[in-house]
């Protein structure tokens, strides 16, 4: 994503990371334990390990990130991005700071990231994993359209949980 694409919601916008973003993301995001639980990354020590994480791995390779920001106070509140491991399949992970949970604001998200991925005539399905015990995700995925297809065992290692991988519920969206 070029730095000037942005994609709009009624209350949020999304856009790409900036190095300048890194504070406030390791504030309310990165650095919590809350938000972290579920997550294939662990709480980060300090903020140059945010820093580093936006200038080295955000926006390279097939991973697509963005922040969430609000509207109407350019607020940064979250990450939402996803990964194309096929042509035909994107996967997509999100976080958002607790303080902003139950608000319907990573629905709003969810659903414009999945407005501009409806744009590529190769898309097809989008899937996600969530941990077995993370219910507010998986209803946030299926109030998005996502359907619930299966569990996997063992399927995802969550270091904030075991070092050992985890069971998961797989779920999918179809974009045709």
């Amino acid at each position: 994503m070029r730095d000037d694409d942005v994609l709009f919601g009624t209350r949020i916008l999304l856009r790409a990371p900036r190095v300048t973003d890194a504070g406030v993301l390791f504030a309310s995001v990165t650095s919590d334990p809350k938000v972290t639980k579920y997550l294939r990354w662990t709480p980060h020590p300090g903020v140059e390990k945010t820093r580093r994480v936006i200038r080295e791995l955000f926006n390279v390779g097939d991973d697509h990130p963005w922040v969430v920001v609000l509207r109407d106070s350019g607020e940064v509140i979250g990450q939402l991005g996803y990964r194309r491991p096929k042509v035909h399949a994107a996967e997509m992970g999100y976080c958002m700071a607790v303080r902003w949970w139950g608000r319907g604001l990573m629905s709003e998200a969810i659903n414009v990231a999945l407005s501009r991925l409806q744009q590529d005539p190769h898309l097809v399905r989008v899937t996600a994993a969530v941990h077995v015990d993370n219910a507010r995700s998986a209803w946030l995925l299926e109030r998005c359209g996502f359907e619930l297809e299966g569990r996997a065992a063992r399927h995802t290692v969550l270091p904030n949980i075991s070092p050992n991988p985890q069971d998961c519920l797989l779920y999918a969206r179809s974009m045709r």
